[in-house]
């Protein structure tokens, strides 16, 4: 698990980690060490407040990125959206003002 990697990068400390997972600190320090292993909800929590997806903090995709976190899905919309000319961009409005009204 990715954990303590993430935990650092992030400038997170173990205690502030273990407020947002709802676990003690000690608990933080035993999933960072291999010693336990967190619960889905547990690892949900960390996983959102990380803001990273379960798969990369697991270490099955080398993308943190890839989840179901709406955030991030906005995030990679927006960066397509951005790298489309004014055509393509006139095209997806259409589009997306079709899909509301559905």
């Amino acid at each position: 698990m990715r954990l303590n990697e993430i935990r650092k990068k992030k400038n997170i400390t173990q205690i502030r980690l273990s407020i947002a997972a709802e676990v003690s600190q000690e608990t933080i320090s035993a999933y960072e060490s291999g010693k336990a292993f967190p619960s889905v909800e547990t690892l949900i929590k960390i996983a959102d407040f990380l803001d990273v997806s379960i798969d990369y903090l697991l270490n099955r995709t080398d993308n943190p990125l890839i989840n179901g976190s709406t955030k991030n899905k906005d995030e990679e919309l927006i960066s397509i959206i951005n790298s489309l000319n004014k055509e393509q961009k006139e095209d997806v409005l259409t589009y997306a003002k079709i899909r509301k009204q559905m």
